[in-house]
C-alpha cells in the first residue's frame, strides 16, 4: 500500500453580524433571541455548504466539486446526454459505485429527469411515494443548489461514494451576543462561528467524479 497524507485544518465559517434594535428586542411578542439563534444556525449550514461543494482548499475547505476527478465532458454547452450520464457512472471504479450517489444542482435535475430511453421510459426513477430516494440508473441522487448550473465550463454533475469525503468541526456552532459593541446605537448584534474543514480521500481510483460541460 502507498500511503500519502492529507490534513484537515480549522477555518473559520461565519453567518455574518446581524444587528437587532433593543426596543425590538423588549417589544417582541415571542423569543426573537430563540429565534435568531435558529436562523444564524441555517446561514452557518448554507455558508458551510457552499465551502464543503465548490470550496478551493486555500484559506478554506476543498469542496468535493474541487476535490473531484473528471469522468466525462459532455458535448453540449448546457445539454446532457443519456450516454453522458452513463459513461460518468462507469467512470466510478465498481468499488465506489457499490455505494454510489449522484449529486447535481435542482435546474440540472429538472433537465435530467426529462430524459427517456429508447421506448420512451424516463431514466430518472422516484422514489418519494415510497420514503425513498429518487433514483438514477439505481443510484440515490441528491440536490444540491451549490452545484455549477448547466454552462460551458461548469462541472455540473458528480457521481461517487460520498462517503470519501471527511468533514472535519472543531466544536459546535458558537452563537456570540455583542451587547457593547453597538451600544451607543442602542443595539445588540449576533453572530455564528464554526470552524470546520473538508477533503476528499482518494484512494487512488477516484471515488468521486464529474461531468463537465463542453
Amino acid at each position: 500500500m502507498t500511503f500519502g497524507v492529507k490534513s484537515l485544518n480549522a477555518y473559520k465559517v461565519s453567518s455574518d453580524l446581524v444587528k437587532i434594535p433593543f426596543e425590538l428586542l423588549q417589544d417582541s411578542a415571542f423569543d426573537l433571541a430563540s429565534l435568531l439563534g435558529r436562523l444564524l444556525g441555517e446561514r452557518i449550514a448554507r455558508n458551510s455548504s457552499a465551502l464543503y461543494t465548490t470550496g478551493t482548499g486555500s484559506s478554506q475547505p476543498k469542496g468535493v466539486v474541487t476535490a473531484s476527478a473528471a469522468g466525462v465532458t459532455a458535448a453540449g454547452v448546457a445539454a446532457i446526454t443519456s450516454d453522458e450520464l452513463i459513461d460518468l457512472y462507469h467512470s466510478v471504479g465498481r468499488a465506489y459505485r457499490r455505494n454510489g450517489t449522484w449529486m447535481m444542482a435542482d435546474s440540472t435535475a429538472k433537465y435530467v429527469r426529462k430524459l427517456k430511453d429508447a421506448e420512451n421510459q424516463y431514466l430518472w426513477q422516484p422514489g418519494l411515494s415510497m420514503g425513498l430516494p429518487d433514483t438514477l440508473f439505481g443510484a440515490p441522487v441528491i440536490t444540491n443548489d451549490d452545484m455549477a448550473a448547466l454552462a460551458t465550463g461548469n462541472k455540473t454533475v458528480l457521481f461517487g461514494d460520498f462517503s470519501r469525503y471527511y468533514i472535519r468541526d472543531v466544536g459546535a456552532v458558537r452563537l456570540i451576543r455583542l451587547n457593547e459593541r453597538f451600544a451607543d446605537n442602542d443595539q445588540i448584534a449576533w453572530v455564528a462561528i464554526l470552524r470546520t474543514d473538508g477533503e476528499l480521500a482518494d484512494a487512488g481510483t477516484n471515488p468521486v467524479k464529474h461531468l463537465v460541460q463542453a
